[in-house]
């Protein structure tokens, strides 16, 4: 078969070379992009990795942060239930209102004239399971005074005393000397006496 002049002239194993070329140029390509995007793909997880890796030692920071602050609290907690059983223990022992106090409001409420010949104290201490201990501590008197307006002026200046309270005559008559009033007077100490005087102050 004759061929026309105008046909290809080249020799065909150029064109295979030159077809195996743009197969390997293409190939190039396609493993150049798929590197790149798999490098992208690894730069990105690696990122969000290290942010992971960054959100984790910022969460056990604050963690142990919360940590040490409830041990805190709770050791505080503890240390001021211990400091209010101890204060509740120590009241079973003392008084709860000072004795140079009481004595103090019991004679300078005194009218002229007026004395006192015997002072008896009772304290009364009653367990309860919601305060621990109740106490309730009353008082005696025993005295002379020279009339009955002075009987009544030393119980008003009792009444008003920021110690007591429930300030009852018991009994109120004649002397030996048939003037003076034998008198008795019961009265209760207001365990709240040192907080009203504070807050009088």
């Amino acid at each position: 078969m004759i061929k026309h002049p105008f046909d290809d002239f080249i020799n065909p194993s150029w064109h295979q070379k030159r077809a195996d070329s743009r197969v390997v140029r293409l190939g190039i390509l396609l493993v150049a992009i798929v590197s790149i995007t798999t490098a992208t793909a690894f730069a990105t997880t690696l990122s969000s990795w290290r942010s992971v890796l960054k959100n984790k030692e910022s969460v056990a920071t604050k963690w142990d942060d919360a940590n040490k602050r409830v041990y805190a609290y709770v050791r505080i907690q503890k240390e001021l239930q211990e400091a209010i059983d101890g204060i509740k223990l120590i009241e079973q022992f003392t008084d709860r209102v000072p004795r140079s106090l009481i004595l103090w409001e019991l004679t300078q409420a005194l009218p002229e004239k007026t004395r006192l010949d015997d002072v008896r104290l009772e304290t009364r201490r009653r367990f309860t399971e919601q305060d621990g201990t109740d106490i309730t501590e009353t008082i005696m008197l025993f005295g002379v005074a020279p009339n009955d307006s002075s009987i009544s002026s030393y119980i008003d200046n009792l009444t008003s005393a920021t110690c007591f309270s429930d300030v009852t005559l018991m009994y109120a008559h004649l002397g030996e000397d048939g003037t003076s009033r034998n008198l008795s007077i019961q009265l209760s100490v207001n365990s709240l006496a040192q907080l009203s005087m504070v807050d009088a102050q």
